[in-house]
C-alpha cells in the first residue's frame, strides 16, 4: 500500500529508471554465425585424399568472391574412385587436375571414361590454382568439348 512515507522511495526508483534509460549504451550482442550444414554434394573423381584439396579450392574461390559457391561448408565433397550407375546419378561432379607434365593425358583419359560410361557431360575443374587458364586448363576444356562433348567448367582465378 502506498503511504506518504513510501512516496520518496517510489520517486527515487522512478528517477533511477529514467536515468538508466537515458544513459543506456547499446552494445551489440555478437552471436556466432552458425556453420552451415552441407546441403550440396560434389562428387569428386579421384582418391579420398583429394577431398581436402577440393575443399580448400572451394574456400579459395569463395574468398575470391565467386558467389555461386555460397559458404564452403555447405558443400560435402564425396570422393569417388570408380564410376558406377549409382554414383553417376549425382548432379554435381568435379575432377581434380594436377599441375604436372602428365596432367593433360591423365585428365583427358579420365574425361574419356566419363564419356564411355555415359556420365555427366559437365564437370567442375578443381585444382591448386593456376596463374592463367592459358595452357593446360584451356587445352583440356577445348579437347573435352570438341572430342567428348563434355563441358569442363574452369573458374577464373582472381588475384587481388
Amino acid at each position: 500500500m502506498n503511504t506518504p512515507d513510501s512516496w520518496p522511495e517510489l520517486d527515487q526508483a522512478a528517477g533511477l529508471r529514467r536515468w538508466a534509460e537515458q544513459n543506456r549504451t547499446h552494445h551489440p550482442v555478437e552471436t556466432p554465425t552458425p556453420t552451415p550444414r552441407p546441403d550440396r554434394t560434389l562428387m569428386l573423381y579421384g582418391s579420398a585424399h583429394l577431398a581436402g584439396q577440393a575443399r580448400q579450392t572451394l574456400e579459395r574461390w569463395h574468398r575470391q568472391g565467386h558467389k555461386w559457391i555460397g559458404h564452403p561448408d555447405r558443400w560435402h565433397v564425396q570422393p569417388v574412385d570408380k564410376l558406377s550407375d549409382k554414383n553417376l546419378q549425382h548432379l554435381r561432379w568435379g575432377l581434380w587436375i594436377k599441375n604436372d607434365p602428365d596432367a593433360f593425358r591423365q585428365t583427358f583419359r579420365t574425361l574419356r571414361q566419363f564419356s564411355e560410361h555415359k556420365g555427366p557431360n559437365c564437370l567442375l575443374a578443381l585444382h591448386e590454382g593456376f596463374a592463367s587458364q592459358d595452357g593446360l586448363l584451356n587445352n583440356l576444356r577445348e579437347a573435352a568439348r570438341h572430342y567428348l562433348g563434355i563441358r569442363l567448367l574452369v573458374v577464373d582465378e582472381w588475384t587481388r
